[in-house]
């Protein structure tokens, strides 16, 4: 009996189901909810947890594998609409203290969507929600270090550099329309370069997987 080969789906595929259920998650948002959410944002985040990843090959280091751990991180950005630009700078912590330093630029469409209303005040108003979902996803720039980054970086420190696609899910709970404690998970692709950076030498070129959770302490200033 002929037997049928395994359906492997590529990195592209996977991308495009990823968009696909995104786009599902954003049409099914109802008008209440989105009328709710804010138009603009002003956002910036401190975050603990950890994060860790894995290259296609055992032969290449993986900037991720190499700095998997606990981590801290600050984060910094702005949404208008549903579409959010992000700058991060990430510590990882490791048996030994202070490990490898990720610095990231993100860009990429971001979704807030109420899930508890907040009720209204004694004039009639709506009071901002309790609780919000913030599903996203996005694409951009990574730059690393094994050890904690000096300023001002320089290529001497670099371990890695290069593309990188990250899921997001979060949940917050708000305290007032500006604090928010929650907590979120994180996964993605990353292609890198090793610290010579040549393009056209693919040995110390680093493609794979990335994956993180981290408490979050955020506030948002926006309309």
């Amino acid at each position: 009996m002929k037997t049928l080969p395994r359906f492997r789906p590529s990195a592209i595929q996977i991308a495009g189901l990823a968009l696909l259920a995104f786009a599902s998650l954003t049409v099914a948002t109802t008008d209440k909810a989105r009328a709710q959410a804010k138009l603009f944002d002003i956002h910036g985040a401190i975050l603990a947890g950890g994060m860790t990843g894995r290259g296609s090959s055992s032969a290449t280091p993986d900037l991720f594998h190499q700095t998997e751990g606990a981590a801290f991180a600050a984060e910094v950005g702005a949404r208008l609409l549903v579409v959010d630009l992000s700058l991060r700078f990430q510590q990882m912590v490791n048996s030994g203290g202070s490990g490898g330093t990720l610095l990231s630029a993100m860009f990429g469409p971001s979704l807030e969507i109420p899930v508890k209303r907040g009720g209204k005040d004694a004039q009639g108003r709506q009071k901002p929600p309790e609780v919000v979902i913030r599903p996203s996803m996005a694409a951009g720039l990574v730059f690393g270090t094994l050890v904690p980054v000096k300023a001002p970086l320089t290529d001497a420190q670099l371990a890695g550099k290069g593309l990188l696609t990250m899921a997001r899910f979060g949940v917050e709970r708000m305290f007032g329309p500006i604090l928010g404690v929650g907590a979120q998970i994180e996964g993605g692709y990353h292609y890198l370069l090793g610290a010579s950076g040549v393009l056209n030498g693919a040995k110390d070129h680093s493609s794979g997987w990335q994956l993180g959770g981290f408490a979050t302490l955020a506030f948002h200033l926006g309309v």
